[in-house]
């Protein structure tokens, strides 16, 4: 009997248990993962050459003119006579201030020339050079004038020979001539010589005919100057018109054959002279004492 209620119980659990419904299985809950968001990479643009730009050449810097420098071997000298004012182009009024500086003359005397460009003198005075006889030094003179209008002159300033009164050295300067203020003077630094006369030298003999020049610089008008033989009266007996290589301005060397003609020894000149076609007269004279013969 026992037995049998043992196993009616076992029978009603199997019962209970068969009828009670079995639960899903557990849909196992994933464990969410942190995502990092993919960045999107955009295609790097291809890169686009950049035109190689055409390089810009330089500009030349156009040198200004400038004066003609002095060759290293020009042998010319320091002016002669140096005016140094008023210098060229100035404007000038009375009274006209001329000084300079100057190498010894005969008593250390000069003389002083103003001339219009039709060729009138306006005025002609003498100064002297401030220095112990036989040596260089400064002049300086103030000149009175009487004009009414404006006009273009040259300033000479000029050695004379006491031998034959014939000029042996000069230099000028164009100006200005003006009624009235303003003044317009025009600075000047030393210069050298515009003509050095080589050779023959002082006290050499010139003979045969035919007087031999050997010198060095410039012209103005037309690269032209003009070399004499003068007697011991200052006489021309030889000339020769003498045109120059160089460029306007520059310093050359060149040289000279003058015929002459004289019936016997005595002294002589050799000149060089520049002359101006505006006014008619000497820019420039040179020159050097001689023994001249047959």
């Amino acid at each position: 009997m026992k037995s049998w209620s043992v196993l009616a119980l076992s029978l009603v659990a199997m019962l209970v248990l068969a009828c009670t419904p079995t639960p899903p299985p557990a849909t196992p809950t994933s464990t969410p993962v942190a995502t990092t968001p993919t960045a999107t990479v955009s295609p790097s643009p291809t890169p686009t050459a950049e035109p190689t730009p055409t390089p810009t050449p330089s500009p030349t810097a156009t040198p200004s003119p400038t004066a003609t420098p002095d060759a290293p071997d020009d042998p010319r000298p320091e002016a002669e006579i140096m005016i140094l004012a008023p210098g060229p182009g100035s404007r000038v009024i009375s009274p006209v201030r001329v000084a300079g500086i100057a190498d010894p003359t005969f008593e250390q005397t000069l003389v002083v020339r103003i001339v219009l460009a039709d060729g009138t003198e306006v005025a002609l005075v003498p100064t002297m050079i401030e220095a112990m006889l036989g040596e260089r030094g400064p002049f300086e003179v103030e000149i009175e004038l009487d004009f009414d209008l404006e006009a273009q002159a040259f300033i000479q300033v000029y050695d004379v020979s006491a031998r034959d009164g014939g000029i042996v050295a000069l230099d000028s300067v164009g100006v200005m001539l003006a009624p009235e203020a303003p003044e317009e003077i025009v600075s000047v630094a030393p210069y050298r010589q515009q003509v050095a006369l080589l050779s023959p030298s002082t006290a050499d003999t010139v003979a045969g005919g035919v007087a031999e020049i050997e010198a060095f610089g410039w012209a103005g008008f037309e690269q032209t100057l003009v070399v004499e033989v003068q007697d011991e009266m200052g006489e021309v007996v030889g000339t020769v018109p003498v045109t120059l290589s160089g460029d306007l301005g520059e310093a050359v060397p060149f040289s000279a054959e003058v015929p002459y003609t004289v019936v016997a020894s005595g002294p002589g000149r050799i000149a060089i002279r520049d002359i101006s076609p505006a006014f008619g007269g000497d820019a420039f004279v040179t020159s050097v004492e001689v023994t001249l013969a047959p």
